[in-house]
């Protein structure tokens, strides 16, 4: 059956790269027009469906509590789901799985318990063997699709990990109420209750720490946990806490497998195995067998003659350079000889280093950064995403509104060890500050990115002065809590330690149950909460803080606070 992965399509792409029309054989052709018959056929069948579904949701609807409707993204709609599915990495054009194991990890997905939880599934190997694209194959999976629906769920957590963030969102995601949730032990909870018999699929890609693990075991007959880690002991840790858990190694390639990728990686007609100057054996070997190590050397030989490929085994034996022991050496070699063969073009992707949440930065946060660095047109910068896209130097996700890059971990620590990154988050606040005009950063754009991360990018700028003040400027947590939450803004206490952040910090907390459903409370929970205490009255910081907070709800009035027990 014909799958956008099976087509292995060819594109005609214009100059700013985008894809304009596609080319498949005159037989795919005739099969796609039988398939389309097909489905027309289930037209009126999936219509009543759906009527049907529209009908149970508007009952959901209208159990909703009050309160909770300002919640939006508490139930999952259909352009949701299109987004979760694109956080799913694309399948490589030559992916080819170890049957056997896809197999294996298939039929332990798809297992039926009566009456017992079903054990995590862990999925270890190291850097480059492929976890996260067999993990993506298994979820593309037509029968793991039809068993979990429309509950697949993907989060990234690598370095950058934000446990609670990522349960909350999935809490919401299943249509539960996290307002009343600030620690991972209660969201686990609550995730429990809503998963006693939910039928659901939670994807971990790129675990560090067994304890992330452990947030999301929530138990349940229906509810699969599937986790992707370089960490070799990771079983032994988990099993001390679940004793079923299952592990399944995922080796580097064998020499045979590795020689066959290596040349379908070459994409080049005609090459043969006969037909490479060089020892195809000595060459895999030198790649340590890894797929996205062997991937990157034969993009570096994609273009020229054959016999530069001397060149890059004699660079990939040199063991001069030193490299972070975390990742395979060859990968990092594969990296190095990447970034050397870009030339100039390598700085730009060196720049990437600087972004947070870099399993998905949003594109339009990249070309504002290289439009300031390198007054590069916006056509031409698309043009050199799809170049890195294209040689495995990071990997290109799109969903209903833009594209994010992705970066593998190896990927960002390499780029990362390499940069001057204190420079790096100094130039995207630079870039960023064009943006807010006149009113400073109170009036940066909404962009999935700035409110998220600048006070991140300030701190590593080494601004903690202007971030100190950024944290005790009322339109600036007003503006911060309307595009975000009150998660993210109790977050940016956490860059630094000072005693008027700490007590605006308290002041947040306490009043943080309100806030998740009523934002507009703000500046007067903020009065209530900060203009009664003594060490608010001797600090000018306060002060002004809560004279914005004045001036943002005129018609407060302060009324008293009394102990929560009162001795007579």
């Amino acid at each position: 059956m014909l799958d956008k992965n099976s087509l292995q399509l060819q594109y005609i792409i214009d100059e700013a790269g985008n894809k304009k029309a596609v080319i498949i054989s005159h037989s795919q052709f005739e099969e796609l027009l039988q398939n389309m018959a097909t489905l027309a056929k289930r037209v009126e069948k999936d219509e009543k469906s759906s009527a049907n579904s529209a009908t149970k949701l508007q009952t959901m609807a209208s159990k909703t509590v009050a309160p909770q409707t300002v919640i939006e993204k508490q139930n999952v709609s259909e352009k949701q789901q299109y987004d979760w599915l694109n956080k799913i990495p694309e399948l490589p054009a030559h992916f080819v799985p170890d049957s056997f194991l896809f197999s294996e990890i298939q039929s332990a997905l798809l297992m039926e318990m009566s009456e017992q939880a079903k054990p995590p599934i862990i999925l270890q190997g190291s850097s480059g063997t492929g976890k996260s694209v067999l993990a993506s194959a298994l979820v593309r999976d037509v029968k793991i699709r039809e068993t979990f629906a429309e509950n697949i769920f993907w989060f990234n957590l690598g370095t950058d990990v934000e446990v609670l963030a990522h349960q909350i969102t999935l809490i919401q995601a299943l249509g539960g109420s996290s307002s009343d949730i600030f620690e991972v032990e209660k969201a686990t909870e609550r995730l429990r209750e809503l998963c006693t018999t939910r039928r659901c699929l939670v994807i971990l890609d790129d675990v560090l720490e067994a304890e992330d693990i452990l947030a999301f075991h929530v138990g349940g007959e229906r509810y699969q946990l599937l986790v992707t880690t370089t960490e070799n002991n990771m079983l032994e840790v988990i099993q001390y806490f679940i004793k079923e858990a299952k592990n399944y190694t995922l080796k580097p390639f064998s020499e045979k497998q590795a020689i066959t990728f290596f040349i379908y990686s070459l994409a080049r007609p005609n090459v043969t195995v006969s037909s490479i100057p060089i020892d195809m054996k000595q060459m895999v070997q030198a790649c340590g067998y890894l797929p996205l190590a062997l991937k990157l050397i034969a993009n570096l030989a994609r273009q020229g003659p054959l016999s530069k490929l001397k060149t890059l085994l004699d660079r990939l034996l040199n063991e001069d350079y030193e490299f972070p022991n975390k990742y395979p050496r060859a990968l990092m070699q594969a990296l190095q000889l990447n970034l050397e063969l870009l030339g100039d073009e390598g700085d730009y992707y060196m720049t990437l280093a600087v972004f947070g949440g870099y399993s998905r930065i949003p594109e339009s946060v990249v070309l504002m950064l290289w439009r300031y660095l390198y007054q590069i047109r916006e056509y031409q910068a698309k043009a050199l995403i799809n170049k890195f896209a294209k040689y495995g130097l990071l990997q290109l996700n799109e969903t209903s509104s833009q594209r994010y890059l992705s970066l593998h971990t190896s990927q960002h620590n390499y780029i990362s060890a390499e940069s001057d990154l204190e420079k790096l988050h100094g130039h995207l606040l630079a870039a960023y500050r064009l943006q807010c005009k006149q009113h400073g950063w109170i009036s940066g754009p909404d962009d999935g990115y700035f409110f998220e991360y600048l006070c991140m990018h300030m701190h590593n700028a080494g601004r903690d002065n202007e971030l100190k003040s950024l944290l005790l400027n009322f339109d600036w947590l007003k503006n911060k809590l309307q595009a975000t939450s009150i998660y993210a803004l109790l977050n940016d206490y956490e860059w630094i330690k000072n005693k008027q952040i700490e007590e605006v910090k308290k002041a947040l907390h306490d009043t943080a149950l309100l806030l998740i459903t009523h934002k507009q409370e703000l500046a007067n929970q903020l009065l209530d909460n900060l203009l009664g205490e003594k060490s608010s009255h001797n600090n000018k910081d306060i002060q002004a803080l809560l004279n914005q907070a004045q001036e943002a709800s005129p018609n407060w009035q302060w009324q008293p606070r009394f102990p929560d027990k009162v001795k007579f």
